[in-house]
């Protein structure tokens, strides 16, 4: 055999060895570029599902925008838009010592027309009417807080407040209503705002110590509901916040006078407009809610027109009186 044979014979095997090689090689990465795609696909698919879950996990958790507020305060500033207003405090009406040493000085400044010094005076006063008069009184109702489950704290209480209004009679203290009507007819909305804690009872009980005939005393028990409503109104249009929840209360439960529902339905509208605290806007955001579907078409007109009186009067007077 020729040596050219010999090479031409031996290139066949060599050729064959290539190809299958090459026919390997072509496989094995055809094999890994579709493990490779199926993966992508798979990580694609992955990611995908995240971002869906995600986004189901963020609407999920996404607070609730109804009428009621949320828990934020920024949501409370933007209800009431409360810098419009001038915030006022009341003032100290409880004195150091015991309260004689001040009464004089007080009822100086009370008959120069000072409506503090009136609203200081109807305060003490009223702080007082129960106190024990004499060591006698003081000894019954010690003996009475023997009952009572915190009797320590009670007794301590009894004492502290019988020291304090030592020397006012009862006449003196019975006078607080007269001091306190006085300061509320002088414009002070703290002593209008104080008769939103006095009832009838209370005024009846204190004011009136002989038995009245029925007549005179359903006259008299009206006649003070009339003024108490009054003055109310009063602090309510400069923005007492006290004096509104008073009298929505009196409105909703009490009907009182012409309209009750519809007026109760927008003073509600009225704290929830100028209140800085989420809790107690909440609270009548849920009146309101309520309310609304019970109310006419003539009554939420009525309503409309006395909350945006209301309203207007308040920012006129730019006060605001909050509860505490």
């Amino acid at each position: 055999m020729s040596g050219y044979a010999f090479v031409r014979q031996g290139v066949k095997p060599f050729l064959i060895v290539v190809l299958v090689l090459l026919f390997v090689i072509y496989i094995y990465f055809s094999r890994e570029a579709a493990i490779f795609a199926t993966n992508s696909e798979s990580s694609n698919d992955t990611t995908a599902s995240q971002r869906v879950e995600a986004q189901a996990n963020i609407s999920a958790t996404k607070p609730d925008t109804s009428l009621l507020a949320d828990e934020s305060a920024e949501q409370g500033s933007e209800a009431n838009d409360s810098r419009e207003f001038i915030i006022k405090n009341a003032p100290k009406w409880r004195f150091d010592g015991v309260l004689i040493d001040h009464f004089t000085e007080l009822k100086q400044r009370a008959k120069q027309g000072d409506a503090e010094a009136n609203y200081l005076i109807a305060q003490n006063l009223k702080y007082c009417f129960n106190a024990p008069l004499d060591a006698e009184a003081l000894e019954a109702t010690l003996a009475e807080s023997y009952e009572f489950s915190d009797a320590g704290d009670t007794q301590n209480r009894v004492l502290e407040k019988y020291e304090y209004c030592q020397g006012l009679d009862l006449a003196t203290r019975r006078s607080f209503y007269r001091y306190l009507a006085m300061a509320a007819e002088q414009g002070s909305a703290f002593a209008q705002q104080t008769f939103a804690r006095l009832t009838p009872e209370f005024y009846m009980k204190s004011q009136f110590p002989e038995k009245l005939l029925r007549a005179e005393f359903i006259k008299n028990r009206d006649g003070f509901k009339e003024r108490k409503t009054v003055f109310l109104e009063q602090a309510a249009k400069q923005g007492s916040e006290q004096a509104l929840m008073s009298l929505a209360s009196m409105y909703y439960s009490e009907q009182v006078g012409e309209h009750s529902a519809a007026k109760a339905y927008a003073i509600n509208r009225l704290i929830m407009e100028i209140t800085q605290n989420n809790d107690v806007y909440n609270r009548y955001a849920w009146f309101e809610q309520r309310q609304y579907p019970t109310l006419s078409d003539e009554e939420l007109s009525i309503a409309n027109n006395l909350f945006e009186q209301w309203l207007l009067q308040i920012k006129q007077n730019g006060t605001l009186y909050l509860m505490h």
